[in-house]
């Protein structure tokens, strides 16, 4: 069994202390949303085979990296899936510049497939990255 310590969720901080956003839209594939719920569920924790040997990380620990310095909020679309021409959700992040690195990590973990077979099932939108500043003024320091 894989043991890892559980941390706390990274709360929402000034952007002096935590300057970096990014916006993620993702889409999920028709056969994505054919699968119950209950079945969509298992692709975020790890699959083992019958000898207790870790096949795959999933979602969970794909992205157990970014716990504890990336705040992340999700936003989902008001229809599940989505309308053709939208986003099923928008994943929202913030880091400090120090964190930048652990971001990529965490997005190319979850990105491959042999550590995140849900990543079959994801069509992804344009990735945007901006600075948080308290006044228009910061934009152009």
């Amino acid at each position: 069994m894989h043991n890892f310590a559980y941390a706390r969720r990274v709360s929402q901080r000034p952007g002096a202390v935590m300057p970096n956003a990014f916006l993620i839209p993702i889409r999920k594939t028709a056969s994505w949303w054919e699968k119950d719920w209950m079945e969509r569920h298992t692709y975020f924790l790890p699959r083992y085979d019958e000898s207790g040997h870790m096949l795959n990380q999933g979602h969970a620990l794909a992205a157990a990296a970014g716990i504890t310095c990336l705040m992340r909020r999700t936003y989902w679309n008001l229809a599940e899936p989505a309308p053709e021409e939208a986003y099923d959700f928008i994943t929202y992040f913030e880091c400090a510049n120090k964190d930048i690195p652990r971001f990529h990590e965490v997005c190319a973990a979850l990105r491959d497939i042999a550590k995140n077979p849900e990543w079959i099932f994801v069509q992804e939108g344009p990735t945007w990255q901006g600075r948080r500043v308290a006044t228009w003024a910061g934009l152009f320091e």
